[in-house]
């Protein structure tokens, strides 16, 4: 359930193509949300209710709290846009914190609803449960891993590529073989995150089926978006680091290649999603 409220999330990284399709996105989250929780498993008439509360719940206290700090957040991704002092590496880092700490503090409130839903579920629906996970994984694995190498990046680039331009506009071509270029020496960190999602997965079943009550269920989802590490290898952790590492330079390396007008673009967009967010709160 706690992945499905990474739409929230995705609203924050800017990843939806425009302000018009966010403020749109934003105002169904509640009903995406629920229909969401309830494709996991069969709930019953009762559960359903309990969902639709606690979703209900969850999104007033999103427009009241989070909005204006996801606001505070683009209003200083703006002003280093605007500064003449040039991007670093470790304003990069600075920022690429603050947005995790926002998605911690975006998800804690579900937890507890959460693992009071699950506390309660029936073996039938754990079942439903363990097999709904398996079948994301797999449509994940499919989408990210079944490819050859190369094909695996050529993908990976253009994912990047559609992310840039729909923030600045079109790129030049020399600008799209550098990106292209730089895509190339990202380590592969996808398999990485899944089987991470996989091991947790494991661990929520294993708890329900020996009928643990909300506290511990808690308890380990806290962990789970805490301290996600715990469960990958050392040289997982020491891939994943690479991989910001890498990413954070390739930032800085994309944001010095912008032109004046494509910065323009981009600050102009920055500025319509502050505004979407701030009307969205309005709204609230």
């Amino acid at each position: 359930m706690k992945s499905r409220l990474k739409l929230v999330i995705a609203l924050l990284i800017l990843q939806l193509s425009g302000c018009s399709i966010v403020a749109i996105g934003y105002n169904y989250a509640d009903a995406y949300l629920r229909y969401s929780i309830n494709s996991y498993a069969t709930f019953n008439d009762v559960q359903k209710d309990a969902i639709k509360k606690e979703v209900g719940i969850y999104m007033a206290w999103h427009r009241n709290n989070m909005l204006a700090q996801y606001v505070i957040y683009l209003q200083e991704l703006q002003q280093a846009g605007q500064s003449a002092a040039p991007l670093t590496q470790a304003d990069v880092a600075r920022f690429r914190s603050e947005v995790r700490a926002l998605y911690v503090k975006t998800l804690q409130p579900a937890i507890r609803p959460a693992a009071r839903i699950l506390s309660g579920v029936s073996p039938e629906q754990m079942e439903e449960l363990a097999q709904s996970f398996s079948k994301e994984n797999k449509k994940q694995r499919d989408k990210e891993l079944s490819s050859m190498p190369d094909e695996q990046l050529r993908k990976r680039a253009e994912k990047i590529i559609d992310f840039v331009e729909n923030l600045v506009g079109n790129l030049k071509d020399e600008q799209l073989e550098k990106i292209r270029e730089m895509n190339r020496h990202l380590p592969f960190v996808s398999d990485i995150y899944i089987n991470r999602r996989e091991d947790n997965q494991a661990g929520l079943i294993e708890l329900l089926k020996n009928h643990k009550a909300e506290d511990e269920i808690a308890a380990f989802l806290s962990s789970w978006l805490l301290t996600p590490e715990v469960t990958s290898t050392a040289d997982e952790r020491s891939i994943m680091l690479a991989f910001e590492k890498a990413s954070d330079e390739m930032i800085v390396t994309v944001y010095q290649m912008l032109t004046e007008r494509q910065k323009k673009t981009l600050l102009k967009n920055i500025q319509k999603y502050i505004d979407t967010f701030q009307e969205l709160k309005n709204i609230a």
